[in-house]
């Protein structure tokens, strides 16, 4: 019978999810509950409370009975009491209380009823056995309570059925603490704002010791806040009542013990105004001087029996008064001691707080000290108690500034002269009582600037007067009219001063009427001087200048600096963009004291030949621009120069050698000069050049100058060349001196005119020599060539000079190509004079193939790589004029296979593979020639390429063979020995393998991280290397700096060492995750195919998990159900992992949906709807989703060591209707943030019929008939469906009148259907109506109607009429719908009296119950 029960008892704790709430309790109800026995606790258990289903279970698998009626949701038991108490009970003695369980349902229940092992509480009889409780009946369990002390116990029973689990708790009170509060505490009327207070004597009437805490609200107070009491024990307990507004004022003393249970006393109490006033509320001020106080007095008069304590403030509200704290921050240090009473520099009340006895009145002092002159108001208010506002006061009284005023208000002072100091007296009178403060306001103007008033700013005393000192210096002229303004303080109006007048200026002239120049030469400076006179009594300031001068440069002034050459001012277009500045005037400015007077020098440098007419401007500050003016004229002329003998001669002239003439430069004017020789132009393709050492000078009026002119000839034969002479000033073209000479070059004899070297050798230099003789003091240069293109002499030295009276010798080297007669000649240029010719003659011998030097001493190639082919290139000449065919061969070797593609020349590898086919075959030589045949014309040169190549290290020497073939004459020329040492490039490698370890624990900071690495070349060969590593490791220098990825091969020489470092960066990737990172770092060899290797690995450990599953799926459960999966985690890190859970928040990513409860049984509509009314059609109205959490992960937190492993627990709440999907972070401290999909739905069953009913109509009563129901699965949760009271028959003999559904029992995934085939034998005459109940899960079964007419074969003629009739009857219960519900209501009623009788019932087995256990 027990099958059906689950094996394992949940814990309570997990299934009790909410107390119930404490009521609220008086002290003397409280006194009361504590005073009862368990008896009689027991008797007033009245209410009646169905518990909590905390273990729901599958009553398909658990039960055969399917027709059960109860809510799904509600207890089908309703235990008597809810809740076993055992109160006032004697430790030592045994209690004992009966439970009643009564059997609501209208199906019999299996109850099982578990109580834990105890050593005070036990059931009477056997622990853990099944009852059969009939519906409505009731079966009796028994609770024994043994104590030991006497203390608090709780317990619990576990009731469980074949379809729920629910829990009666069983709870023991044991002593008690009883503080005798009265129930309620009345303060009646109290004044506002004033604290009333009242003293309660509280004695401690339990059997404990109250450890208590007393708490109420705002305006009521209680001390003490907690305490200890003991028993039997009184205490005093204060309780206060300071209420801030008029009114009712209500709230609860509330007193706390300690062992959970609260009481609750109420307090009342009215606020009022008390009589308590200001004599006025207007205090008015007569008018007051600044810096004088005046006084009057305000009285309070307090009426009330209080004692009233008052304060005056600024603002009227508490509220504004924070508003003002909030404004003086910067006065925090003040406001923090300071209860925001009025402070204020005007008025002033004494004092500003107090108190006021019953029946009493204050007099408080009110003070007025202006500070400015004008009216101020305040309002202050009086904060008292008795009085919910407060009383406000408005001071109003008007300030009076000081009354200065000046003695004249305007002052004339008539005219004045300009920059002229002159003094004047003010003065200020104070009318007033107090001291008046007074500053000038500075004058804005240019006029009013000149003005100085001392002082400046001071107090004038009461009734008194101040003389100002005024100094007047004008700067400019003219009438003006001035207003000076004094500001006196807190006076609204200045004190104004009006002073008028008009400046007059100086008087001036010059002591000549003009200044005339005259006659001036130009470019030489002439100076006339005058006198400037100050007739007035005020110095002068003056500024002199010419309007008609230039704005350029200052004019040449040739007595200071005569022009360069190669300056443009001797030339005719010498004119620049702006005219020169030609005069000169000192001084130019300055002052003339008054009455005195200044010399003044005008010095023109005339760069203009012309007149002049202009005026000496004078310019007088203060007066005016171009205040006089003084006439000035002069006339600037150029003397006329000339040459006495225009045309020099000097005759024959050896070319290169400078020779020098003086010429005579005359003035035949009164006026000084100055000449210019021109520097040549076109110098360098002159035939002659010139120059002197006085290109410029000065020549004096009627006199002369000699002028040295020296020429130097540049070519051959008579010339004539004109030298150019420019006057300064001068216009047109400059004067033409005409210089003449003839060019001579020099005489060389050359001797032996013919040279014979004889037979000599081909290929062999021979030396003749022949002379160059200087026969003149000139230097002489020669050129000597051979004649012909393709000659066989060649001349040292070529070229030169002969120096003078001297000899030179020329080699000439004969170098014969063929055994043939050769001839030539020999030219040899003198420059600037004449060319020899010189015959040679020689014959020839021998051979005519010319090679390299190298060869004959043999070729030593040193060491050379391996695999890596070496060269070595000469070439050979056919120096003869016939054709040579030549052939290579090796010494001990068969003759070379000629190639069709000779290699390509170059000593550098292409690729690997063509490096390989390089490699000679075995029995082959190392070396070979290339090309092993040629054919060389006359002439021609072939570059022959020696070339070496071994697949294994060792040291080669072979010797190679030339023969040369001429017609049919074949003969060896030349022999060569090769040597060469083949090695392997050799590397000494710090070490193989560099290994990185970083442990990151969470305080870490990931830094990049080295190793040294070092590699040294051991061989006997350079080589360049080329490195490769890839990410995340790096190749750095030994200043740990990453190389450039573009950088070219390292070259290491012969046992250098390369000194490097490996950089490993540890967070090459964004995330905590561990990782390995593995390369190897390639060294490629430039000049060889080997490569060497070094492997590099590089780990980084931080704290990480593993976790067996990324998703957590519970699928879908029961509504109010729970489910546990299970997920192993291990730390698969070397360091300790400290981890956290928790839920992301984000509600985009984690979403709870609830979905409306679908009908559990949504019948089709069909035709004969309202027919037959269904009340499960309704649909459940949707509630909001619980707030209760729908996910938890147990541990939240833990710490794994490495390799350790920890088993977490997911819960899934399954609160009803809902859809969750969540996701949960696992937060590991220094580590990565590890993500759960956690996924969940919970729903109830449902379903759909597709047919309510069967209407077969008139059948053959003797015909099994048949019909197809469709059962659909609407939900989203998996059902099993039964057809209770199916016939067990078969479908083709069913008995008469029992329905046959096919098939009766089965399970129905969400989404699918299953087809019911219904049959039904009527088995007799007549209308039948029948019905089938579907059974879906746990839900109220379902109903279909079976409904017809069995008939005998034949035509009944009745049956249109029987028809009409049922149809009757439809339209008539279609047209009385409130009939029908009002029957509906009726069986409502009707249920629920039933239930009230049962509970009754319950009620007086209960009694009998308790009767019996008192008599036992």
């Amino acid at each position: 019978m027990a099958s059906g029960f689950p094996k394992k008892t949940p814990s309570p704790r997990l299934l009790l999810r909410e107390r119930l709430k404490p009521e609220t309790l008086t002290p003397s109800a409280f006194q009361e509950e504590m005073s009862l026995s368990t008896k009689q606790r027991l008797a007033r258990a009245k209410k009646l409370s169905l518990p909590q289903i905390v273990q729901p279970q599958d009553k398909r698998e658990s039960s055969h009975q399917k027709l059960s009626a109860a809510d799904p949701e509600k207890s089908s038991f309703q235990p008597c009491p809810p809740e076993v108490v055992f109160q006032n009970y004697t430790p030592g003695e045994v209690c004992e209380v009966p439970v009643v369980l009564r059997n609501r349902d209208k199906v019999p229940h299996l109850m099982k009823v578990t109580l834990e092992s105890s050593p005070y509480f036990q059931l009477v009889g056997p622990n853990d056995v099944c009852r059969k409780v009939p519906p409505g009946l009731s079966t009796t369990v028994h609770v024994l309570f043994s104590p030991w002390q006497n203390k608090d116990y709780f317990h619990q029973l576990l009731c469980t059925t074949e379809r729920e689990g629910f829990i009666v708790p069983i709870r023991a009170i044991g002593a008690r603490a009883i503080l005798d509060f009265p129930d309620q505490l009345d303060f009646s009327k109290c004044p506002v704002k004033y604290s009333s207070q009242k003293t309660l004597v509280v004695r401690n009437v339990g059997n404990r010791a109250a450890h208590y805490q007393l708490s109420t609200q705002s305006p009521f107070s209680v001390l003490p806040a907690m305490g200890v009491l003991g028993v039997g024990d009184t205490m005093e307990v204060t309780v206060g009542f300071q209420p801030l507004k008029t009114g009712d004022c209500s709230a609860s003393l509330v007193v706390h013990y300690d062992t959970g249970e609260d009481t609750h006393t109420s307090l009342h109490g009215r606020a009022v105004d008390a009589p308590i006033r200001l004599d006025r509320n207007t205090v008015t001020f007569d008018k007051t001087y600044i810096t004088v106080s005046n006084r009057t007095t305000v009285l309070i008069h307090n009426r009330s029996n209080i004692t009233a304590r008052f304060q005056w403030k600024a603002v009227d509200a508490g509220e504004e008064e924070d508003q003002l704290e909030l404004s003086l921050q910067s006065e925090m240090a003040k406001v923090r001691g300071d209860p925001m009473l009025f402070s204020d520099d005007i008025f002033c009340l004494e004092p500003k707080e107090g108190e006021i006895g019953p029946n009493c009145s204050a007099e408080i002092s009110v003070s007025f000290k202006p500070q400015e002159a004008r009216v101020y108001e305040r309002a202050v208010y009086c904060d008292i108690s008795g009085r919910q506002n407060r009383l406000p006061l408005l001071l109003t009284g008007e300030g009076l500034g000081p009354r200065l005023h000046s003695y004249f208000e305007e002052l004339n002072i008539g005219e004045v002269s300009l920059r002229v100091t002159h003094r004047y007296k003010a003065a200020l009178l104070n009318k007033g009582p107090i001291g008046a403060p007074f500053s000038l306001i500075p004058p804005s103007t240019a006029m009013g600037s000149c003005f100085t008033f001392l002082p400046q700013e001071g107090i004038v005393a009461p009734h008194g007067f101040q003389i100002i000192q005024i100094s007047f210096c004008p700067t400019m002229m003219g009438e003006f009219e001035e207003e000076f303004c004094f500001r006196v303080t807190e006076s609204p109006k200045p004190v104004t001063l009006t002073i008028r007048g008009s400046v007059t200026g100086p008087t001036f002239h010059f002591d000549v009427p003009a200044l005339h120049f005259g006659d001036v030469s130009f470019g030489f400076p002439h100076t006339l001087k005058c006198c400037l006179y100050n007739t007035s009594l005020v110095h002068m300031a003056f500024n002199l200048h010419i309007p008609g001068d230039g704005l350029g440069e200052p004019s040449i002034d040739i007595s200071a600096k005569i022009p360069d050459p190669s300056s443009q001012c001797w030339r005719k277009e010498a004119p620049g963009l702006r005219r020169p500045r030609e005069f000169t005037i000192s001084p130019c400015s300055g002052t003339v004291r008054a009455l005195g007077s200044e010399d003044i020098k005008v010095t023109l440098c005339s760069n203009t030949v012309g007149e002049y007419k202009l005026e000496l401007v004078l310019d007088v500050e203060d007066v005016g621009k171009k205040a006089l003016a003084l006439p000035l004229t002069a006339r600037c002329v150029v003397p006329p120069l000339r040459v006495l003998d225009p045309v020099v001669s000097f005759r024959r002239c050896y070319l290169e050698v400078p020779y020098e003439k003086k010429l005579t430069l005359v003035n035949d004017s009164d006026f000084p000069g100055c000449y210019c020789v021109l520097p040549q132009e076109n110098k360098e393709e002159a035939a002659t050049w010139y120059c002197t050492s006085m290109a410029t000078g000065i020549i004096e009026a009627r006199g002369s100058v000699q002028i040295p002119i020296v020429l130097q000839a540049r070519l051959l034969g008579e010339c004539d060349v004109t030298a150019e002479l420019a006057v300064l000033g001068r216009g047109g073209s400059p004067l033409e001196i005409h210089l003449e000479c003839i060019g001579q070059g020099p005489i060389v004899c050359v001797y032996p005119r013919e040279i014979n070297f004889g037979v000599i050798r081909v290929l062999k230099d021979r030396t003749k020599t022949f002379y160059l003789a200087n026969q003149c003091d000139l230097p002489a240069t020669f050129q000597a060539k051979m004649a012909g293109k393709h000659s066989c002499w060649r001349l040292e030295p070529s070229e030169g000079v002969v120096p003078p009276n001297t000899e030179v010798a020329v080699r000439v080297i004969a170098h014969l190509s063929d055994t043939l007669k050769f001839q030539g000649e020999v030219k040899v240029s003198i420059e600037n004079s004449t060319t020899t010719i010189i015959s040679l003659q020689a014959v020839g011998k021998g051979a005519t193939i010319a090679m390299d030097k190298s060869l004959t001493s043999g070729i030593n190639l040193k060491s050379q790589f391996s695999f890596t082919p070496c060269y070595f290139h000469f070439k050979m000449t056919n120096t003869g004029r016939r054709i040579h065919r030549l052939y290579w061969s090796t010494e001990g070797f068969g003759t070379f296979q000629h190639r069709t593609r000779p290699p390509a020349l170059g000593g550098k590898r292409k690729t690997k593979g063509k490096a390989a086919s390089q490699i000679p075959r075995p029995g082959s030589p190392v070396f070979k020639v290339q090309p092993l045949q040629v054919d060389l014309s006359p002439g021609q040169t072939v570059e022959m390429v020696l070339e070496g190549c071994s697949s294994t290290a060792q040291e080669v020497k072979e010797r190679l063979l030339c023969h040369a073939q001429v017609g049919n004459v074949k003969e060896q020329i030349v022999q060569v020995d090769v040597t060469c040492k083949f090695i392997c490039p050799v590397v000494q490698i710090s070490s193989r393998a560099i290994t990185f370890r970083v442990e990151k624990k969470p305080s870490d900071v990931l830094t990049l991280q080295y190793q040294p690495l070092s590699l040294k070349n051991t061989c006997s060969l350079p080589f360049s290397i080329v490195l490769d590593l890839e990410q995340p490791f790096l190749i750095c220098n030994a200043d740990q700096q990453p190389l450039p990825a573009d950088s070219k091969p390292m070259t290491l020489d012969v046992g250098e060492e390369l000194h490097l470092c490996i950089q490993f960066n540890p967070a090459y990737e964004n995330n905590l995750h561990s990782r390995v990172a593995e390369r190897v770092l390639r060294i490629r060899f430039t000049e060889h195919p080997h490569e060497e290797q070094i492997t590099v690995r590089g780990e980084v450990h931080f704290p990480n998990l593993h976790l067996e599953t990324k998703a957590v799926d519970f699928g879908c459960i029961m509504n109010d159900t729970e489910e546990m999966l299970f997920m192993r985690m291990t730390n698969c890190s070397p360091l300790p992992v400290r981890y956290h859970w928790s839920f992301l928040t984000d509600r985009q990513l984690n979403t709870i949906r609830f979905i409306p409860s679908p009908p559990k049984f949504k019948p089709r509509s069909s035709k004969n709807e309202g027919v037959f009314p269904r009340r499960y059609s309704k649909i459940e109205s949707v509630e909001e989703p619980t707030k209760t959490p729908v996910f938890s992960v147990w541990p939240r937190r833990c710490v794994l060591e490495p390799g350790e492993s920890e088993v977490v627990i997911f819960t899934f709440f399954g609160h009803a209707n809902i859809k969750a999907r969540g996701r949960a972070l696992c937060h590991v401290e220094g580590g990565p943030t590890y993500e759960v999909l956690v996924t969940g739905q919970a729903s109830y069953p449902s379903y759909q019929l597709d047919v309510e009913e069967i209407d077969w109509g008139l059948q053959v009563f003797n015909k099994v008939l048949k019909a197809e129901v469709t059962l659909q699965n609407t939900g989203v949760l998996e059902f099993t469906y039964v057809v209770p009271e199916s016939s067990t028959d078969t479908a083709a003999n069913p008995l008469p009148g029992v329905p046959v559904v096919v098939p009766s029992t089965g399970s129905i995934a969400p989404g699918k259907k299953q087809v019911l085939e219904v049959y039904y034998l009527p088995g007799k005459l007549g209308v039948f109506c029948k019905t089938v109940q579907v059974q879906v899960a746990s839900l109220d079964p379902a109903e279909i109607f079976l409904k017809g007419e069995g008939t005998s074969p034949g035509v009944t003629k009745d049956l249109p009429r029987m028809l009409k009739e049922e149809e009757e009857v439809v339209q008539e219960e279609e047209e009385n719908p409130e009939q029908e519900e009002r029957e509906r209501d009726e069986s409502v009623v009707l249920e629920s009296r039933m239930e009230s009788r049962m509970e009754s019932r319950m009620e007086s087995r209960m009694e009998s119950l308790i009767v019996t256990a008192e008599q036992q």
